[in-house]
């Protein structure tokens, strides 16, 4: 028989559970973007998550049930930190004239008309690794037709654009993008349950790579698109030289020095399997971020946009850790109080079919748990639309900075609180 646990070390874990967010635990995401196939009288059980403390929260700021931090409302509010860059976004209800030109790069002052692709993700420049698009949306499916029929030049080019979800506007700077391949993953000849026969599914699997930066001029096509028809855009890319970050100025120098001492801390912190942080991860996270490289210093520019991508991988890994996550304990409520129901049960349980009251505390659970993630300072859009929409070098260091700063000083202090709780069981 297993002894009884001792009540202090039920305290410890209990305290400790405590100090970690609300919105329930932490792959390795590099950008497999699924937002591009577009579009989504019980009583709770003893383990759902307390929401009473955020039950004012203004409905018009609403957070997303998926912890996607694509809103606009919370870029907003985020300006009045030091730590933040202002995101500018445009509307696209208003049509402007095109220009026929040809896409090209050979002079970055000049305007390139290219393909326009809104998503709920940012993608950075410059790191040298392949993004992975899925399009399932007509408009998109024809867009890498288009390309990959040289429509728009031999360069492949198009723009991707952070959308915001709660008011559709653009951001206004964005990432020029080079297609590599396509996949076409569509599936056809699948039948329903009765054997009649269904629709194919378009399905296209983009490879490309972030190349540069743009500024978004104006959005040619409006709101009113037709379900094939794909946004124009012309944009201006920005200069980009891969200049030596060490020994340019001395305040360069050491801003860059303490984000190498401050990410191998972070880094040692995730990879050790005996620290708090190691095991908020469900397992497949704890091996991706094994897999983050070391790292001894930030020579250049090139190094620089490497270690954000990196930085931007970690955070996308929590970000699906803690959504899987809270899916599962979403799913396990959904399921009990379906059980309690009168009549047979029918899977997969939809929520619109549970008590109203059951839904309302489900609801303000996903909302309790997108409030605790923000405020982790981990989420993976934001930070980077605003490194992307920095003009100066210098702002862009400070910000990745700040970030990584951010995230050591939160794991040593929970590391610490548990070092304190473990000595007074001795």
């Amino acid at each position: 028989m297993r002894p009884p646990s001792h009540p202090k070390r039920l305290l410890v874990i209990a305290t400790i559970a405590s100090l970690i967010p609300r919105g329930v635990a932490f792959t390795s995401c590099r950008h497999y973007n699924t937002a591009s196939t577009d579009s989504s009288a019980n009583k709770l059980p003893m383990f759902a998550i307390d929401t009473s403390l955020r039950s004012h929260r203004d409905h018009q700021r609403q957070f997303t049930s998926d912890l996607d931090t694509s809103l606009e409302w919370l870029a907003k509010e985020r300006q009045d930190s030091d730590d933040n860059y202002p995101i500018d976004w445009m509307d696209t209800s208003h049509i402007i004239a095109s220009s026929q030109s040809t896409p090209t790069t050979d002079n970055e002052e000049e305007t390139l008309r290219v393909p326009l692709y809104p998503l709920t993700a940012v993608y950075t420049p410059h790191s040298g690794e392949n993004h992975t698009l899925v399009n399932t949306e007509p408009r998109n499916v024809q867009m890498a037709s288009d390309l990959v029929a040289g429509k728009w030049g031999d360069r492949s080019l198009f723009c991707v654009t952070l959308r915001a979800r709660d008011t559709n506007r653009l951001a206004s700077v964005g990432t020029l993008m080079r297609l590599i391949d396509t996949e076409d993953r569509s599936i056809s000849g699948a039948r329903t349950w009765p054997g009649d026969i269904l629709p194919t599914l378009n399905r296209v699997v983009v490879t490309c790579q972030a190349v540069g930066i743009v500024d978004i001029v104006n959005v040619e096509n409006g709101n009113n698109l037709a379900e094939s028809e794909y946004r124009i855009a012309n944009v201006k890319l920005r200069s980009f030289t891969n200049e030596a970050t060490k020994g340019k100025t001395e305040e360069m120098d050491s801003i860059t020095n303490q984000i190498v001492t401050d990410y191998q801390k972070v880094r040692s912190t995730y990879i050790n399997s005996q620290s708090l942080a190691s095991n908020e991860l469900p397992k497949f996270a704890r091996k991706a971020v094994h897999e983050l490289p070391d790292l001894t210093t930030l020579n250049d520019e090139l190094d620089y946009w490497k270690l954000v991508d990196t930085w931007q991988v970690l955070c996308n890994t929590i970000r699906q850790a803690k959504q899987t996550q809270l899916q599962g304990v979403i799913n396990e409520i959904s399921v009990q109080v379906a059980m309690e129901a009168k009549g047979p049960l029918e899977l997969p349980v939809k929520r619109r079919n549970l008590p109203e009251n059951v839904q309302k505390q489900l609801e303000e659970m996903e909302q309790s748990a997108a409030a605790d993630y923000v405020e982790l300072g981990m989420e993976p859009i934001l930070d980077f639309q605003e490194i992307l929409s920095m003009n100066e070098s210098l702002d862009r260091v400070r910000k990745l900075a700040a970030m990584i700063k951010r995230e050591r000083a939160r794991l040593e202090a929970k590391e610490s609180l548990i070092r304190a709780f473990l000595t007074e069981l001795e």
